[in-house]
């Protein structure tokens, strides 16, 4: 069975291959998949109103840097003998009006519970994950873009240096305490010079 699905994503192109490629977004943002080390896992899938878990590896190929890749997903029934088989095949490229967009290009293949569900289910199962994919995708991309740093508000030019204020002289003149201050240093000034006149008759 082959399903084909068209993306809109409001991203750059870039980070939607970094995301899914580069970080292993797609392993996390992949619906009922547990992965454990590596590169093995399991697999939850509904087929026929049943749920069917897996016990795999999956495997991702690079076809084309910043453009095409390939996951691989193949496993075991983990309560049967049936075995299943999904490649999905992801082209990237820019959107014409800005954004991006993601093809996704899903094969099935297997046997046991996959071949008795028949065609119709099995379809079923592959739409209903692949809208799920798409939607945590969506959320992941628009939680990044609330996320990102707001640019700081621009400096203020630069003015010229601060000027020192210059006060116009008093009007009606001194205050009390200015008189006050003025004679204090008048009086010092003469004692001073007092003491000064008699040092030096003093050593004559």
């Amino acid at each position: 069975m082959t399903y084909i699905e068209e993306i809109r994503l409001a991203a750059a192109p870039e980070r939607v291959w970094s995301l899914l490629v580069l970080e292993g977004g797609a392993a996390e943002l992949l619906p009922g998949l547990r992965r454990a080390e590596a590169g093995r896992g399991t697999v939850r899938a509904t087929l026929a109103g049943h749920a069917v878990t897996y016990r795999g590896y999956g495997r991702q190929h690079i076809e084309e840097p910043g453009k095409r890749v390939t996951w691989t997903l193949s496993g075991r029934e983990v309560r049967g003998e049936g075995r299943a088989h999904v490649e999905v095949r992801a082209r990237v490229r820019e959107a014409p009006d800005g954004g991006s967009d993601l093809r996704l290009t899903v094969l099935l293949d297997g046997r046991g519970r996959i071949d008795e569900a028949g065609a119709e289910a099995q379809e079923q199962a592959v739409a209903q994950g692949v809208a799920r994919f798409r939607r945590a995708l969506e959320t992941r991309l628009r939680q990044e873009h609330l996320e990102e740093p707001r640019p700081a508000a621009p400096a203020a030019p630069a003015g010229p240096p601060p000027q020192l204020e210059i006060l116009p002289p008093m009007q009606g003149g001194a205050s009390l305490r200015d008189r006050r201050l003025a004679g204090a240093l008048a009086l010092a000034t003469l004692a001073a010079s007092v003491w000064v006149a008699w040092r030096y008759l003093r050593r004559r």
